[in-house]
């Protein structure tokens, strides 16, 4: 009643001046609730962009530093090449055999790029396997725990000569001679012999030597330099069987 009877009274700028301020104090608490409203909702629209970029970043920081990894190894392949008299060609790994055990690869290098069946295929660690069929683009690679490959070796420290092979699509083991004394820890590489893989190949460390069928050999558990299915690139050594060794275990 006094506020009616003050508005009837007072003069048009005070009565002006009453109903702003009254209408302001019935309508602040919405007002606050609307403005803390939308300042929530810029808050939620922020962390959702945050959050976006945050998870762009990271992709980036991932892309990058598997590049300078892939940068790294293709740097040390580059530098291994000089150590072999042959041309190579460095392939990507872009497939494995769907098998349990792990025998056959593809890499992403064919005819196109002057790769042959037979050719020697190793890493920086040692020795992979031999390309064994060749497509335009691509080919695939017999690995050395395929039980159809059999490769000759050499123990480094006593030069004996024996033969490397796995019966179980896994293991390796190879074969030497009794009396040439080889012990674990030895290192076993190409032989040259066959005229497929050159000399000198790293190929792996014996990890037990144990009595063979026969007492005049011993059968040795090899373990592979390299680590086949952590394997992202190799070298393909443009190397054709010599044609003498060829004909004659064509014959």
């Amino acid at each position: 009643m006094l506020l009616g009877m003050l508005m009837r009274e007072a003069p048009n700028p005070v009565r002006e001046s009453i109903v702003t301020s009254v209408l302001g104090s019935v309508f602040y608490p919405a007002q606050v609730a609307l403005s803390s409203l939308k300042e929530y909702r810029s808050v939620a629209e922020e962390n959702e962009r945050l959050k976006e970029e945050n998870a762009r970043l990271r992709q980036e920081l991932y892309h990058a530093s598997e590049g300078l990894e892939e940068l790294a190894r293709l740097h040390t392949l580059v530098r291994f090449d000089d150590k072999w008299d042959f041309p190579i060609v460095t392939a990507r790994v872009v497939g494995h055999n769907p098998g349990r055990f792990l025998t056959t690869l593809v890499v992403n290098r064919g005819t196109y790029h002057g790769v042959k069946e037979n050719m020697p295929v190793f890493s920086t660690k040692g020795l992979v396997g031999k390309v064994t069929k060749s497509s335009f683009a691509h080919s695939r690679v017999q690995l050395l725990s395929d039980p159809n490959l059999k490769l000759s070796v050499m123990e480094r420290r006593t030069r004996v000569v024996g033969f490397l092979e796995s019966a179980d699509g896994h293991m390796l083991s190879a074969m030497v001679p009794t009396h040439a004394g080889v012990k674990e820890g030895d290192t076993l590489i190409t032989s040259g012999l066959g005229g497929i893989f050159p000399k000198g190949i790293p190929v792996g460390v014996v990890k037990e030597v144990r009595r063979a069928d026969l007492d005049v050999m011993r059968s040795l558990d090899v373990a592979p330099f390299q680590d086949i299915p952590m394997l992202e690139e190799v070298f393909i050594m443009q190397k054709d069987p010599e044609w003498v060794i060829q004909e004659l275990l064509d014959e």
